[in-house]
């Protein structure tokens, strides 16, 4: 016993021993007092002050000739964001079953939006001997309901609209109902989710699709006989609502919609729940300007009826500031009565109020009933008194609404999965790409700035020593308050390069500084933005196992990944260590700090002098082949088109010029 004490004092001495606990007691201590949400806050301010503009802009363009010019701008911008529209394909449409009703009937229809894709659907068409002739129609896009179509609230819009005389066709999204795209079954959020971040590796967005199938659906209306090709319209709550707003955006076809329960304002939707699944948002759709309000005016005089409740999660609010914008917009070209309000009491949902107001604006807007407008809401909204959906036609109920004979289109011969789809667009795109990645197109793409662009003020908190060892608390702040906390570890007597060590904490890191203290190396640990300090999130974002993918996605919106801004602060501590040091810096990162590692350690070569990664995660290219589940916050968009992350960790890639 007394030799061993002996023993560590003569080493303490040397200054060859040390505790991993006592360097990870000095990573344990905190040393952002307003740390916790401050990634998140930092991001959404950037966010709520593009919002703020984008509204700005609307209410500033006056002339019908700039209000035309903006909307062809904005939705060339949309249509790129998402990664295109696919080419039109045959539909290969055909009715699997009729199904006769009280004055109407519904016909379950399979229809391919992309081949091998299908679409399953129900067709309400109202009694041809009360309706006669081609009538009007709308598309209607389901919000998360597991069963799609199946949802009795959201077919009994298509019962009212067949009794007014308005053929509908309510039809299943994907990974809801019977399109589950793997056979784990219906994901709903997760499910999108999967797809988004595989989608925009590549360039594209889960709303390409979603937008995709509705534009379908109108292709298979406009092909029935029964149906007026020049008067559709288009309907959905929650999610519903997200497509139609989307939609109605870049669809001309369209002369009315009813989107419900989802406008209100990107800032107000981020505030109080934070970004929303994957299809709800568009890669830097604010820095071109695109917003709710966007998606109403883009294809103004189309007739667009605002549904929303007053407790909504998508809060009133926000919708007011909204619908105040756009009248500021189309009121002076002389469209005031073709943008209007459908509100009503209580909490999120589609209400029996809301759908009887939606199909009054199909009436007006489809059929010319010119009666059916100014909506009478007070009257509507007694129609929610007690009401019971069980007491109402409300369409098929399980397993009638079922159109394929499993329940799944994927069981059908020939079908392919979107994953499929994305699994052919990577393969296409490595026949192209070639070669050692070109550094100056990764640079541009994920929009990393030159070196001498990134200037955090460093900040010295606090110094000790401790077994020999000086221990240096500092922080890197920038203009917006956000601040990355950092200890650096110097021994007594130099004998190796400086490290930084970067991971998703301090804490786990601190065997891994022993070590290095041990070889005589001075070490530096890092928390780079939404790690550590900073990780946690104002609210959890679908299905998310960390917190940092709400900021994430928030940076989505704005055009940029979070893997750039980590990067970016990897390489400022690393500017710094270089310059105090005057050695290059060995790069040591851990789990997911290694993606933004691989990027720093590329594009500014000079400042390392190698890199190590440990327990990494997938590569991007594993991701879109295994169609995996990943977070958003390790990805840059369309990044596949150029490189992989795993590539850029190649020592030595030189940068094109």
């Amino acid at each position: 016993m007394q030799i061993r004490f002996v023993l560590a004092v003569s080493l303490a001495a040397c200054g060859l021993f040390a505790d991993e606990a006592v360097w990870r007691k000095q990573m344990e201590k905190a040393m952002l007092p307003n740390g916790g949400v401050a990634f998140c806050r930092s991001v959404f301010n950037r966010l709520e002050a593009a919002d703020y503009a984008a509204d700005a802009a609307w209410r500033e363009t006056r002339t019908p000739e700039a209000f035309a010019a903006r909307q062809r701008e904005m939705r060339d911008r949309m249509i790129a964001a998402i990664g295109g529209l696919p080419e039109r394909t045959p539909l290969n449409a055909k009715t699997v079953a009729v199904v006769p009703r009280q004055g109407y009937h519904i016909e379950k229809v399979l229809f391919e939006s992309l081949p091998g894709v299908y679409v399953t659907g129900l067709l309400y068409l109202p009694d041809a001997a009360a309706f006669p002739g081609p009538r009007p129609a709308f598309a209607l896009t389901c919000g998360h309901s597991v069963n799609g179509k199946g949802s009795a609230d959201y077919q009994r819009a298509c019962v009212l609209a067949a009794h007014a005389g308005i053929a509908s066709l309510i039809y299943d999204p994907m990974e809801q109902g019977e399109r589950s795209q793997t056979k784990r079954g219906p994901g709903i959020c997760g499910g999108h989710n999967r797809i988004g971040v595989s989608a925009s590796l590549l360039g594209w967005s889960m709303a390409r699709f979603r937008i995709w199938d509705a534009m379908r659906a109108l292709d298979y209306l406009a092909s029935r006989p029964e149906i007026r090709a020049d008067r559709l319209g288009m309907m959905g709550n929650s999610g519903g609502g997200t497509m139609t707003s989307l939609v109605m955006a870049l669809e001309p076809r369209l002369r009315a919609a009813a989107p419900s329960c989802y406008l209100t304002s990107l800032r107000e939707v981020c505030e109080h729940m934070g970004p929303q699944d994957a299809e709800q948002n568009i890669f830097g759709q604010l820095t071109f300007g695109l917003n709710h309000a966007g998606y109403i005016l883009l294809q103004a005089p189309t007739a667009i009826c605002v549904c929303c409740c007053h407790d909504d999660m998508f809060t009133f609010k926000g919708t007011m500031d909204t619908f105040r914008t756009v009248h500021a917009a189309v009121d002076p070209l002389g469209w005031p009565e073709r943008f209007a309000m459908a509100d009503v009491p209580g909490p999120h949902g589609w209400k029996e109020s809301i759908r009887t107001a939606s199909i009054a604006w199909m009436r007006r807007w489809l059929a010319d009933e010119t009666d059916a407008i100014p909506l009478k809401m007070p009257e509507y909204r007694m129609l929610d008194a007690d009401f019971n959906i069980n007491r109402v036609d409300h369409g098929l109920d399980a397993p009638a609404y079922q159109v394929t004979p499993k329940g799944r289109v994927l069981d059908l011969p020939g079908a392919r999965s979107v994953y499929d789809l994305m699994r052919d667009e990577l393969a296409a795109i490595q026949k192209t790409r070639k070669g050692t990645p070109d550094l100056a197109a990764v640079r541009r793409l994920c929009g990393i700035r030159p070196l001498r662009d990134i200037a955090p003020m460093e900040k010295l908190l606090s110094q000790s020593v401790t077994n020999n060892v000086t221990v240096e608390r500092r922080i890197f702040a920038y203009p917006d308050g956000l601040a990355i906390p950092t200890v650096t570890f110097v021994p007594d007597k130099v004998k190796a390069e400086p490290t930084l060590c970067l991971g998703e904490s301090m804490i786990p890191l601190s065997k891994t500084v022993e070590t290095y203290l041990k070889a005589g190396s001075p070490v530096t640990v890092a928390s780079l933005r939404g790690f550590g300090e900073t990780s946690k999130g104002c609210h959890r974002f679908y299905g998310a196992q960390n917190a940092d993918e709400e900021g994430a996605v928030m940076l989505y919106l704005l055009g940029e990944s979070l893997v750039a801004h980590r990067a970016e602060d990897a390489l400022a501590v690393a500017a710094w260590m270089r310059t105090r040091f005057g050695a290059p810096v060995a790069l040591d990162a851990h789990k997911r700090a290694t993606i933004p590692a691989a990027h720093a350690f590329a594009l500014e070569r000079g400042l390392f002098r190698s890199l190590k990664l440990t327990d990494a995660p997938k590569s991007w290219t594993e991701v879109v082949q295994g169609g995996l589940p990943y977070p958003f916050a390790d990805s840059v968009n369309g990044a596949l088109r150029i490189y992989d992350w795993t590539e850029l960790a190649a020592s030595g890639v030189p940068e094109r010029k």
